[in-house]
């Protein structure tokens, strides 16, 4: 985890007022600018990127370790990875904004360890899935060493009702971070492999 201050410094050079569409409007970025000079806290400019649009992220803590964070991204998509005990990405799903207002998971990526895991090189699969908003899902599979990719996607129009989210105020990130977020059923043809059997709720 970075300090305060390392954080801080990040932000303020990474919106330095220069014509840049990915940053934001040039108005926008000297606005950020500006408000750095006085920031004194990670939080403090989380609040401010929230309602601006900028970039950020939130930490959520289990006792001292880092158990997953929040990623406000510079297209606006709010991206929550999910850490091991190592402190490697073994999952994490994006949400992007509607025109509805709310949020939609559009996406997971997962990450299936080796048994005998010390870096995260050590995996056997890699798992990708891609959501509609019309129910529509394709997961590719990447088994490493191979040198083709395994392609599913559904053959009707699946229940993505749990992919949705409602935009929360600033700093009620609680839902987001749900990692069960599936009912046994709702989406069992997609989830065909035993390591997923992390996103459902418990019984």
């Amino acid at each position: 985890m970075q300090s305060e201050e390392d954080t801080l410094w990040y932000y303020s050079h990474l919106y330095k007022p220069r014509y840049n569409p990915n940053f934001g409007d040039i108005e926008t970025q000297k606005k950020a600018h500006k408000f750095l000079k006085t920031c004194t806290s990670s939080e403090e400019w989380a609040k401010f990127a929230y309602e601006h649009g900028l970039e950020f992220y939130v930490c959520k803590m289990n006792e001292n370790r880092v158990e997953s964070y929040l990623h406000h991204d510079i297209v606006k998509d709010i991206v929550i990875s999910f850490l091991d005990e190592d402190k490697d990405i073994y999952m994490y799903y994006v949400f992007r904004p509607q025109e509805n207002g709310k949020y939609f998971l559009i996406g997971i990526k997962f990450w299936e360890w080796t048994e005998n895991k010390k870096t995260d090189k050590d995996y056997k699969k890699i798992w990708a899935y891609t959501f509609e908003t019309n129910g529509n899902v394709q997961v590719i599979e990447w088994k490493k060493g191979a040198e083709e990719e395994c392609v599913w996607t559904s053959k009707r129009p699946l229940n993505v009702e749990s992919n949705w989210e409602e935009r929360p105020e600033f700093g009620d990130w609680e839902s987001f971070f749900t990692l069960k977020r599936w009912e046994k059923g709702e989406l069992d043809e997609a989830f065909k492999d035993k390591g997923m059997d992390l996103v459902f709720k418990d019984k």
